[in-house]
């Protein structure tokens, strides 16, 4: 059996996955119109009333207030927050299918091997959960995280556990079950001198798990009383598990971060967890290193403000100011909460409750204030070069956000410096375009933020129905080509994709050409095909995707596929077809005809008679009513 093409594995992904059923497990659907739409809150915004239409027939949703729709695939990004291969491996492990090695770049043994790895990983949270909660040699461990104030539910909830004080506990476990392999590569135990020995003796477990909930690793701390100099060990790097990239109980903070759009991230397991006892639940905590770009990446995906949350203390200053910038280059709306006489989140939340950090937070400082702030505290504003040095540092950082020079927040952050500095906003100005100009220049890519900035605002225009005449006939005639997909040839021989003046329509009529040339490509003698999803595969952006299968409702609203069933012209082209088609043939032709007439008119001024590049003109306008008239008798 020949291995399945990319292609045909996303088709199978597809063909296995019911779209109602996938959202439905959650979102409430309500079946409306004989089962013909489902209707349901939207998860992608506020929504109270239900706007999310999800069509059987077509495999398609769409929120008809946030203007979100596509395929199965499209969900999946959305609702987890993840890219196409990734939404593809979770359709395709929820269908049960054998998944390609092509769509994680690994081959099956290795897939298999990380299947294994999981397993292993969640053996091992429940040997160390059971253990924290059954075990007479846990009891230290148990007084520890009562005195930490972590109720039993919370114990349950972050499945915490506990290694006993055996190097060879885990190993002994996993006899009959495991390979020792197996161990070492999950970074569950380790080795010296040929000797193998558990990791985490002796301490309390804090389970790390991925944004899917798999356990992926462990944290350990030690009891008080150890002579252990390292107070908290997390496992070594794996397969699965890059501290550089996680956030610790991001699995259980998603949906309240999506919901909330704001996110809280602290210093460590303990404060984060306790946030979430006291019913914060949109914290998620680092895993003992810096804050790193994925760390923000990831963050930024769920997520449009961010408050991070330090102590008060010394190094909890310095490192919020190494966090900054960090969070400028990405360019979010980043808040500094620093927590009063040197508290901890835990501590805070203990003695003032949540309501309290609650409203401390709505009170922390911008970013940019912070930074101010910080600059002050370290050079003063007594001295003229005292000021100088404050300016420099900040238009060091105000130069590194992206697209701040064209931001209108620009002149604004401007301004602040010059009220606060008593320096002139044109000398900020220009010493500020000296620093960018001494930057390293960045590269400029074919298609740069500019061009998508641009994209999208034309496909929100779209999506929001401030269509322009122009825009209407294009609209129409790509309504008809997804409603009678075997029309597109004759499209093809009528126009030029080149005739499509808005860019992102023209860009899918584009794009329709290619599936079925593709497709008739893979289909090697037979005629190439046009489907909703294949074409949907093809969107560059889930913007795209939006507006395609916003173009499809619109089709299907107006009963195009049983009018394109009716009459036709004496060509055998349908009437609905023939008339999108003339209607941009005419509208060509007559901003040519409004053109030869300026032409024209410019070749006549000041002349008595007609010379030869006039009577050019004219035959041109006279063929042009010709052709408009022979068209309006059929194509």
């Amino acid at each position: 059996m020949l291995p399945l093409s990319p292609q045909k594995f996303r088709e199978q992904v597809r063909s296995h996955t019911d779209i109602v059923g996938l959202i439905g497990e959650s979102v409430g659907l309500e079946s409306r119109s004989g089962g013909r739409e489902h209707v349901g809150l939207c998860p992608f915004h506020d929504d109270h009333n239900p706007s999310m239409r999800v069509y059987p027939d077509r495999q398609t949703f769409r929120c008809w207030s946030c203007n979100t729709g596509g395929d199965c695939f499209t969900f999946v990004m959305e609702r987890e927050k993840v890219s196409f291969p990734e939404a593809l491996e979770i359709l395709a492990r929820r269908a049960n299918l054998e998944i390609p090695r092509f769509v994680s770049g690994h081959s099956p043994q290795h897939e298999t091997n990380r299947a294994r790895l999981f397993e292993v990983l969640q053996w091992a949270e429940e040997q160390f959960h059971q253990t924290l909660m059954k075990s007479p040699a846990a009891q230290p461990a148990r007084e520890y995280l009562k005195s930490r104030g972590m109720t039993a539910e919370t114990v349950t909830q972050f499945r915490l556990g506990f290694h006993p004080e055996n190097w060879e506990w885990l190993i002994d476990r996993s006899k009959g079950k495991f390979a020792r392999e197996l161990l070492l590569e999950a970074r569950l135990i380790g080795e010296r001198d040929g000797r193998q020995f558990d990791y985490f003796v002796n301490r309390v477990m804090f389970p790390i798990h991925n944004e899917r909930g798999q356990a992926v690793s462990f944290g350990g701390r030690i009891l008080p009383g150890s002579n252990d100099d390292a107070k908290y060990w997390n496992g070594p790097e794996s397969a699965v598990f890059h501290k550089s990239r996680l956030l610790f109980a991001i699995d259980h903070a998603r949906d309240a971060i999506r919901e909330s759009n704001e996110a809280f991230i602290v210093e460590g397991y303990t404060d984060c967890i306790a946030c979430h006892q006291f019913g914060i639940a949109n914290v998620v905590g680092t895993l003992g290193t810096a804050l790193t770009d994925d760390h923000v990446s990831a963050i930024k995906r769920f997520a449009r403000k961010v408050i991070l949350v330090f102590d008060g203390d010394q190094a909890g200053q310095a490192a919020a100011i190494r966090a900054v910038e960090k969070f400028l280059l990405q360019d979010v709306d980043l808040r500094i909460l620093t927590l009063p006489e040197l508290m901890d989140p835990a501590d805070f939340l203990e003695r003032q409750g949540a309501q309290a950090f609650r409203e401390i937070a709505q009170t922390a400082p911008e970013a940019w204030d912070y930074r101010f702030r910080a600059a002050k505290a370290k050079f003063g504003l007594n001295s003229i070069d005292a000021r100088q040095r404050v300016l420099d540092e900040m238009l060091s950082v105000l130069s590194c956000v992206p697209k701040m020079a064209t931001s209108v927040r620009e002149p604004l952050l401007i301004a602040n410096l010059a009220q606060r500095l008593q320096v002139p906003d044109d000398v900020i100005r220009r010493q500020l375009s000296e620093v960018r100009s001494n930057r390293p220049k960045r590269i400029r890519v074919e298609n740069s933020n500019e061009n998508r900035s641009s994209e999208d605002v034309d496909v929100r225009r779209l999506l929001a129905g401030e269509l322009s005449k122009s825009d209407r006939v294009e609209c129409d005639l790509l309504e008809v080509v997804l409603s009678a997909p075997p029309l597109l040839n004759n499209v093809v021989n009528s126009i030029a994709t080149t005739q499509i003046r808005n860019p992102v329509l023209r860009r899918i009529l584009e794009l329709c050409f290619e599936e079925v040339q593709t497709t008739g490509e893979n289909r090697e003698s037979e005629t190439g095909q046009l489907t909703l999803s294949g074409l949907l595969n093809r969107m560059p952006n889930q913007q795209m995707k939006s507006l395609v299968v916003w173009l499809d409702e619109q089709a299907n609203a107006k009963g195009l596929a049983a009018k394109l069933e009716g009459n036709s012209t004496e060509n055998g082209i349908p009437t609905v077809l023939h008339d999108s088609i003339g209607a941009i043939l005419d509208r060509d032709a007559e901003q040519t005809h409004q053109n030869l007439a300026v032409q024209l008119t410019e070749s006549k001024d000041g002349q008595n008679g007609l010379d030869e590049a006039t009577e050019k003109l004219l035959r041109q306008a006279a063929e042009f009513h010709q052709k408009r008239a022979t068209r309006k008798a059929g194509v």
